[in-house]
């Protein structure tokens, strides 16, 4: 740039104005920080007296610049604002006549944009240059500096004037040292005065602002030119002294690992950082406690856990010794893996009042109850010091009274527990979530809109993180999908992170559960594989039944029940084992109960409805499912009480299960041979599967003559009935049917009519 005509690109108007004013003065003082354009105005004034870095000058200059002032001579002088010079000031006040000063500043955001393009020859951006603002400060000589090939190296040329001090102080706050003059003295090894200089020739130079920070541009350069071995010295002594301090380490630790030091006396610094980290950057803490040397297995074992490094947390733990928090990370291992019982072994043997109640969890997840009260009894023998051996004791409450004790009273219990504060951390390696746990007892209780409540605050509060984040995901997916809300449970289902064992086996009976429910056969074969697979590596529990029953529905649909009917058989000799309880036992037999009618068989349809009615005793959710699972099946057998129906459907409803409650009616609906009566309960049918946002499940892709035919074919009725009903021809009929099959991916007619049992019809008229 020349100096004269690019001028206007390096002053806002008001400075311009006062140095056209400065032009007729005796004298002139340019004054403002390094790099804003001093020298370069200095030199559009013509007179032989032009003295640069005023700043510097001693008594000695002073006297020979008055001398030549007394003898006539016009003096323009530029000097920096610090530090102060009060030979300087003496001179500056000595100027007889006008003196004009003229106070250079950095460039606004626009003058810096405007000289960007014009050094550029190109548009800026608005992020460009406010980025580029934010980097230099708008001092001109800096702007110039980024905007060149190689920023940082021409940068450095700023730092040519600098004490080693001055260089070191700002490498100091460039790699974060507080701004803290005493600390910065002790790291430094300066006495006080000397880091004040320091500072004040920083500020002089434009390199550190008045509050003490770095400009971003001078300290990006700094920290490049130094050595690596002078870079990590300097956070060795900053790391050690704050850790004397007590104060926040991990910025230093996690800089230090990257040079790969690993200085045995840092143990106390990397830990501490750990520490710091643990809940945001588990991966790093792991690290981190690595380096430390000797830590606590625990530490580890949780920093690895909660990173998703399960291998590794197992590994952290010595079973034979551990204390009560390595055995919590082990047994929540184990139980994401499959292996709840194992879990609950490993946790009884520890004398922590959190750990205890997973162990009670654990051990009934597994189907063993008398092991179940024996630590329960325990656990109520040791008073609660804390606020975790509290969690510990409420949890072994409300598990064992939801399988023993009063069902309702259980899921008050435990909605109860689910509030209690050190459930809800994120960073928590536990085997399973107190949330969770109340949600699955509210699902399985048909509380599913207190289920929803829990797991929509536990999914705000995880953002994503945390052991526990899938389960919270994945189980609200389910409650969604009991109430009749595929896409949000679809939209829930989305999560890309890896899933252990147990969540895996959710994920894929989801997949399953929303595919069946649209009634598409061929997707429903091709999501089979998956989930049975799924349920193959995890063993049957407590907690993993609504999956289990999911699954077995989908199986008994394609006609692969057999491959797992002996885990549902697993699944019914657990729940005796636990004496059948109540909570437990009702929607799984729901679901049992379709997948028997499925597969035609009419015992275990009347086995599950007397299950079923013995349950509705103790669980009001257990009387509206036995009445609806009645009179879905008095449907088939041609016996439709309107009335009965109808009321029984409202009642699902009022449960919060809008699409078992319009299927019911649908169903019912097409196994009546009265009119009046079909049309009333299909428009219940309408009612009740109506939900903002939601289409019909499974009949998107049906044309509407095309779900005439289907509601008729799946109520029975030949190719000719249904075109005498519709009036059109036999051979129209056959020719829907069969896109109709091909839409819903059925091979024949028995599996077009299992098909159209889940897909809802309810709109036709």
């Amino acid at each position: 740039m020349s100096r004269l005509s690019d001028m206007p690109l390096l002053l806002d108007s008001g400075t311009v104005r006062t140095l056209e004013r400065a032009r007729s003065a005796d004298h002139v003082v340019l004054t403002g920080p390094a790099g804003c354009g001093k020298t370069t105005v200095l030199h559009t004034f013509d007179t032989p007296f032009l003295v640069d870095d005023g700043h510097a000058l001693d008594d000695d200059e002073v006297d020979r610049l008055l001398g030549e002032v007394t003898a006539g001579g016009r003096l323009v002088i530029a000097h920096r604002p610090w530090p102060d010079n009060r030979a300087l000031a003496r001179l500056i006040g000595a100027l007889p006549g006008i003196v004009v000063r003229v106070q250079l500043r950095a460039l606004s955001h626009a003058h810096a944009r405007s000289l960007a393009e014009h050094v550029l020859d190109a548009e800026v951006d608005e992020e460009f240059a406010h980025r580029l603002h934010e980097r230099t400060g708008g001092t001109p000589a800096f702007v110039l500096d980024e905007l060149s090939p190689d920023p940082r190296t021409t940068f450095a040329r700023h730092f040519d004037g600098l004490s080693v001090a001055a260089a070191d102080l700002l490498l100091a706050r460039a790699l974060d040292a507080p701004f803290d003059v005493g600390l910065l003295a002790m790291v430094l090894a300066l006495d006080l005065h000397r880091v004040s200089e320091s500072i004040e020739a920083l500020r002089s130079a434009g390199l550190l602002r008045v509050d003490g920070t770095p400009l971003p541009a001078a300290a990006d350069a700094i920290e490049a030119l130094a050595p690596v071995e002078q870079r990590a010295d300097l956070l060795r002594k900053l790391a050690l002294t704050q850790v004397q301090r007590a104060q926040p380490v991990s910025d230093y630790a996690r800089r230090l690992l990257e040079f790969g030091v690993t200085d045995p006396g840092l143990g106390n610094v990397y830990s501490a950082a750990g520490d710091e980290v643990l809940n945001d950057d588990p991966g790093l803490a792991a690290q981190l406690f690595v380096a430390a040397g000797p830590v606590s297995s625990a530490l580890l074992a949780r920093a690895r856990a909660l990173s998703g490094d399960l291998d590794g947390a197992v590994d952290a733990v010595d079973l034979e010794h551990a204390d009560a928090d390595a055995l919590l990370v082990a047994a929540s291992v184990l139980t994401l893996r499959g292996q709840v019982g194992r879990g609950g072994e490993l946790l009884a043997r520890s004398g922590n009042g959190l750990a205890l109640g997973f162990a009670v969890t654990g051990l009934l997840g597994a189907g063993r109850l008398d092991e179940a009260r024996t630590v329960q009894f325990g656990v109520r023998s040791q008073p609660a010091r804390t606020l975790t051996d509290t969690l510990g004791h409420r949890l072994a409450d409300v598990v064992l009274d939801s399988v023993t004790g009063s069902p309702m009273a259980a899921v008050a219990a435990a909605v109860a527990t689910a509030g209690v504060n050190q459930s809800g951390s994120r960073a928590s390696v536990q085997p399973d979530s107190p949330t969770a746990l109340a949600a699955l007892i509210c699902i399985h209780a048909g509380e599913l809109t207190v289920a929803k409540s829990l797991l929509a605050k536990a999914v705000q509060a995880d953002d994503g993180k945390g052991l526990h984040a899938g389960r919270h995901r994945l189980l609200l997916a389910f409650a969604e999908l009991f109430t009749g809300d595929a896409e949000a449970a679809k939209e829930l289902a989305r999560w890309d992170a890896r899933l252990e064992p147990r969540e895996a086996l959710f994920a894929a009976a989801l997949e399953l559960g929303i595919t069946r429910r649209a009634g598409d056969l061929r997707a429903l074969r091709s999501a089979w594989e998956p989930a049975q697979q799924a349920l193959v590596v995890h063993p049957v529990d407590l907690y993993t039944l609504i999956p289990l029953a999911e699954i077995a529905v989908a199986g008994a649909r394609i006609g692969q029940y057999h491959r797992v009917e002996t885990h549902v058989n697993e699944a019914w000799s657990l729940l005796a084992r636990l004496g059948d309880p109540p909570l437990w036992t009702v929607l799984p037999r729901w679901h049992a109960f379709h997948a028997a009618l499925l597969l035609g068989d009419h015992s275990a349809v009347e086995e599950h409805l007397v299950v079923l009615e013995e349950a509705a005793r103790d669980i009001p959710f257990a009387r509206a499912l036995a009445n609806a699972a009645r009179r879905w099946n008095s449907a088939g057998r041609g016996e439709v009480d309107h009335a009965g129906v109808e009321a029984a459907a409202r009642e699902l409803h009022a449960y919060g299960m809008r699409a078992d409650a319009a299927r019911l009616a649908g169903h019912v609906a097409m196994h009546t041979m009265d009119r009046k009566t079909m049309t009333q309960l299909l428009d219940i049918a309408r009612q009740f599967h109506g939900t903002p946002g939601q289409g019909a499940a499974g009949a998107e892709g049906l044309s509407d003559r095309e779900q005439e035919v289907a509601a008729l074919v799946r109520d029975g009725l030949t190719y000719r009935e249904v075109g005498d009903a519709l009036f059109i021809s036999a051979k129209t009929v056959e020719h829907h049917v069969t896109r109709i099959r091909n839409k819903l991916g059925a091979k024949n007619r028995r599996e077009l009519v299992r098909a159209l049992e889940d897909v809802d019809l309810s709109a036709v008229k």
